[in-house]
């Protein structure tokens, strides 16, 4: 009887082990995008050029894009502000915006908008400080604080997919950072 239990036991711990190697590889295979689905969201704002780094992780995307202008594309479903109370009206029906605010950088546009509403202004930095993080190395992570700290980047967001981009016209690069928060 006791042979029994012993090798009931076993087996149940096999079969949990294999269950949880399972549960290892389809987590480090899930990714929260794809290259193909972030050029096409970013493609509608911005134009692209070739990808100059692409990670994405379960809880994280963080990619850099060359584009041809840093102009943003004219027609679309982004909507262009040069006014934090208008952008966070917008952000709070769900819309996607681009923040053209003249001598304000993407950082100060998100304290901007913490002041106006908080829960906004949070989601903006959440994108970059929480999870989006795991996903760049110290590189990036230093590319992007520039591009939050220059007044030459135009920032949007999307509170719809909690995406992220910093598009830094003088270089014409774009970031694109997502996290899953």
């Amino acid at each position: 009887m006791r042979a029994t239990r012993q090798g009931g036991l076993v087996r149940i711990l096999r079969h949990m082990a294999v269950f949880a190697a399972l549960g290892g590889l389809l987590t480090g295979c899930f990714r929260l995008d794809t290259e193909e689905a972030v050029r096409a969201q970013l493609g509608g704002w911005v134009f692209l050029a070739q990808t100059r780094d692409f990670t994405s992780r379960g809880t994280c995307t963080a990619a850099i894009f060359d584009t041809i202008s840093g102009e943003l594309r004219a027609s679309g479903p982004l909507r262009r502000v040069d006014d934090l109370h208008a952008g966070q009206r917008l952000l709070s029906q769900g819309r996607a915006v681009a923040f053209e605010i003249p001598g304000m950088t993407p950082n100060m546009v998100s304290e901007g908008l913490m002041s106006v509403n908080l829960y906004e202004g949070l989601g903006l930095i959440s994108s970059f400080v929480g999870p989006a993080r795991a996903c760049m190395d110290a590189s990036f992570q230093a590319d992007v604080y520039l591009a939050l700290m220059s007044d030459e980047t135009v920032m949007i967001y999307d509170p719809a997919s909690n995406a992220l981009v910093l598009l830094h016209r003088p270089s014409q690069i774009a970031f694109f950072l997502r996290g899953n928060v």
